[in-house]
């Protein structure tokens, strides 16, 4: 009751008639959604003109235990604007982000995390095997020569924001589940003030339920 009672506040992703010259996206799994995730997104809004963070319904245990909903609802306890989270089938195009602007005005820009970034082969950027620049590209590297998302999107890197839980610096959703699992109700509680700014007994119940 809890995640359809807060998901009612929905409301629709900005037209395309209000044209926004750069969006950012947020891509990830969010297993759970944490305060470094928060301040990823909150970076990335305060350099462009919106954010958004885009993300799956996927459901991959026991490393992704959370649905799109669940994960939803999370980060609107959190402050996130409901309209801002949205369910994409692709997290790097993003297309149900992207296609409610004019994709002749409008730049999108990626933001990934310098772990994903060093990680990730789709982000080292080589030709296509016809030699052409792929659609992803990087942002600083171009940032005088942007071309609308009807040509590239571009990746900026931001920075892996540390927190602390319960005392001790955490940098991912892994190191969280972890350190939940082994932890007691009243540990628990705190965490989640910790991890959200606030309490919930029904986040609570969802965590414990998911990942313990």
């Amino acid at each position: 009751m809890f995640i359809q009672d807060i998901l009612n506040e929905d409301s629709p992703l900005t037209s395309g008639k209000n044209i926004m010259k750069k969006i950012a996206i947020l891509s990830g799994r969010f297993q759970p959604p944490h305060i470094g995730h928060m301040n990823a997104w909150q970076h990335l809004r305060d350099e462009f003109t919106d954010a958004y963070i885009a993300t799956t319904s996927k459901i991959d245990l026991p490393h992704s235990p959370f649905d799109f909903r669940e994960k939803k609802a999370m980060f609107m306890h959190a402050g996130v604007p409901s309209n801002r989270v949205v369910q994409v089938s692709n997290p790097y195009m993003a297309s149900e982000i992207v296609d409610r602007f004019d994709e002749n005005n409008t730049i999108v820009v990626f933001g990934v995390s310098e772990k994903d970034m060093a990680e990730d082969r789709r982000f080292r950027f080589n030709p296509r095997k016809d030699g052409s620049t792929g659609f992803l590209q990087p942002y600083r590297k171009n940032i005088n020569d942007l071309q609308p998302v009807s040509t590239h999107a571009y990746v900026t890197v931001i920075p892996t924001f540390k927190f602390k839980v319960n005392g001790k610096n955490l940098r991912s959703a892994t190191e969280f589940r972890a350190a939940f699992t082994q932890a007691d109700d009243s540990t628990q509680a705190k965490m989640i003030t910790d991890l959200y700014g606030k309490y919930s007994d029904k986040i609570h119940a969802l965590l414990r339920d998911k990942i313990v």
